[in-house]
């Protein structure tokens, strides 16, 4: 007798059982339809039947983040676990893992790129919780930029597109390459917006550049981001775009005061930079053209408000501690702004680091690295990493939007690895179209709701560094917060 074929021949209906192979409940998120029109835009479709057609590939690709740590031979086994019956009677045997690496290697980054451009986006209406900040006067949607790092597999095909492996803090190199990754979120869902990313070597404040270029941000946004970005270029670049910001800038940075406000802001202007522009080298004629002084940079700076506060953090057990912010926004109107509220604000930026965690740590895995061995291998997985960690956070989103017992219920109190497991319990199993998504949500139900702050309240901001820092110095307890911001000026009525 022969070997088992690999490839079944087609039934009498003329239905292949590969049509029927999806991801679990992911197909109820993404559609086997909008997969082949990313797979066709893309001129990757199989030109033969095979073991792993292009679809096939795709799931498989995303399929390697639902099981972090697997080999390919699991991943495998779990993903053709719907074919039980042709399994068991001989019809059909899993592909080899070689046919798996090739099956990657046919797909490549173009599909994982596009279909990731198409699912990224806040996923929820601006009137939805946590979302949006300043009532209907000023609908801005909140979003947070930051950036982080991953580890690649250390050959010398990574080492020459993205680096040889850093060095660390104690300037030891580092064991592996890294590629530095840049994301704008949803501070409401944690939805990625957009994101960027390119070598180690290249910098935040570049990507930044390459985000906005993308036109990830736009009018009717309102951006929050770290002291790392509030130099000129970066600001102007945000401005440029049409977006609103909340920057903290370091607390030693010397701003006019302009205008003294009601709430105790204050107007200022962020002086431009103080290399010379490109119209100050044309009319030198490309002779020296000496820097800036300040009163040409203010003169051609941005015109800002300031908000100065100081959060003092009061543990149940231990000394108060405080912490000074010097907060910088283009929301000038304090009547629509207050200054309380632009510092109560500025804690969701720290909505970035969450994600990361959610990104980093509970779908990725501590310590792991892309397992590629090229570039293009690493771009392809990072995309379907970023796929992955979107649809976990939509479907978390789905989860609170539809949740039985509660109305208005946040995103941010629905559990990112309780979501995350049954979505990955869903792979290997066939149910009618809608039914494992449903089982997805009615787990997630069943789930304690996690206790996370109410959105925008003084009192519960546990997004502060100082917040931090009394977890790690005194027991678990209960923390009171003050604001205390600039004290308004005295009226010389």
């Amino acid at each position: 007798m022969g070997a088992t074929p690999a490839i079944p021949l087609l039934s009498l209906s003329g239905e292949h059982p590969l049509d029927r192979l999806g991801l679990g409940a992911v197909p109820d998120l993404l559609p086997a339809q909008l997969i082949d029109e990313v797979i066709a835009e893309c001129g990757r479709q199989q030109q033969r039947v095979r073991a792993l057609p292009a679809r096939i590939a795709l799931y498989f690709t995303l399929a390697l983040w639902f099981c972090p740590g697997q080999g390919y031979a699991e991943v495998l086994r779990v993903l053709f676990r719907q074919l039980r019956h042709h399994l068991r009677v001989g019809l059909w045997r899993i592909p080899t893992v070689s046919a798996a690496v090739k099956a990657r290697g046919r797909l490549g980054r173009e599909p994982l790129k596009a279909l990731f451009r198409r699912l990224r986006g806040p996923h929820a209406d601006p009137s939805e919780p946590g979302m949006s900040m300043f009532g209907l006067e000023l609908a801005l949607l909140k979003v947070s930029v930051d950036g982080t790092s991953l580890n690649v597999a250390d050959t010398a095909a990574n080492r020459a597109a993205f680096g040889a492996p850093p060095r660390n803090g104690k300037g030891a190199t580092g064991p592996f390459p890294k590629i530095r990754l840049l994301t704008l979120i949803a501070c409401g869902t944690r939805t990625i917006v957009d994101a960027v990313w390119g070598p180690f070597a290249t910098g935040e404040l570049t990507l930044l550049g390459k985000l906005v270029g993308l036109g990830a941000l736009r009018p009717g946004m309102l951006v929050l981001a770290d002291r790392y970005f509030s130099g000129y270029p970066q600001v102007a670049q945000v401005i440029a775009a049409g977006a609103d910001l909340i920057f903290r800038a370091q607390n030693n940075r010397r701003l006019p005061v302009l205008a003294e406000l009601p709430d105790g802001s204050y107007l200022s202007v962020l002086p431009a930079a103080n290399l010379p522009s490109k119209g100050d080298r044309h009319r030198a004629g490309g002779g020296h053209c000496p820097r800036l002084g300040l009163k040409k940079r203010q003169a051609r700076g941005l015109r800002i408000r300031v908000v100065e506060a100081v959060i003092t953090v009061v543990p149940e057990q231990g000394e108060p501690r405080v912490e000074s912010y010097l907060l910088i926004t283009t929301l000038l109107d304090p009547a629509v702004a207050p200054a309380e509220k632009i510092a109560e604000l500025y804690h969701e930026r720290w909505e970035s680091e969450t994600g990361y965690a959610d990104l980093k740590t509970y779908l990725r895995g501590r310590q792991h690295i892309l397992r590629s061995k090229s570039p293009n291998g690493v771009a392809q997985e990072l995309y379907a990493l970023l796929i992955v960690y979107q649809l976990v956070q939509i479907t978390r989103c789905r989860a609170a939007r539809a949740h039985p017992d509660q109305t208005n219920l946040d995103p941010d109190r629905v559990s990112f690895t309780v979501t995350l497991r049954a979505l990955a319990r869903s792979i290997g199993e066939i149910a009618a179209p809608g039914r494992l998504l449903r089982d997805v949500f009615e787990e997630v139900w069943g789930q304690p709701l996690l206790q996370r702050r109410a959105r925008a309240k003084p009192h519960e901001l546990k997004g502060t560094p100082a917040f931090t820092r009394a977890l790690q110095r005194t027991p678990p307890g209960r923390v009171a917060y003050k604001i205390t911001t600039r004290k308004p000026p005295v009226s010389s009525a």
